[in-house]
């Protein structure tokens, strides 16, 4: 008796499991329970399907742990260069920001000698100096 017992536990055991296929609208879902959810009709006859479950070998562990890792170091180096990008990016800024205020200082300077009388020759040196000084603000971006 207890053998019997034992075989048709057994048997429940390794026999296959079976799959309910459930639809609703366009959506199908598969299933090991013995009825679908609800808004989900039944679409093939009853546990007609089987259903299998394979787990991952070893192998297959260590491949997806070492993709996920060189995945995690290639966003690090990402992250990385973008902090790089970044200082970068404000080194240029404050470096524009000086080259500008040193051109807005010569043209205040520039333009306060040219209030003051001065001989032609020299009023128009000064225009000349200013109008270069402006240029080089607006090739910077001032």
């Amino acid at each position: 008796m207890f053998r019997a017992i034992l075989a048709t536990g057994l048997l429940l055991t390794i026999s296959n499991a079976h799959a309910l296929k459930c639809q609703s609208g366009k959506k199908t879902l598969y299933t090991d329970e013995r009825r679908c959810p609800s808004g989900f009709t039944i679409s093939d006859t009853y546990g007609t399907g089987s259903l299998s479950v394979v787990g991952k070998s070893e192998e297959v562990k260590r491949q997806e742990a070492e993709y996920l890792n060189q995945r995690a170091a290639e966003q690090n180096r990402y992250q990385a260069q973008i902090a790089q990008a970044q200082v970068r990016e404000s080194q240029q800024q404050r470096s524009t920001a000086y080259v500008c205020s040193t051109f807005a200082e010569q043209a205040r300077a520039l333009e306060a000698q040219m209030r003051r009388p001065n001989y032609a020759q020299e009023q128009e040196r000064l225009k000349r100096e200013h109008r270069s000084v402006r240029d080089h603000q607006y090739r910077n971006g001032c």
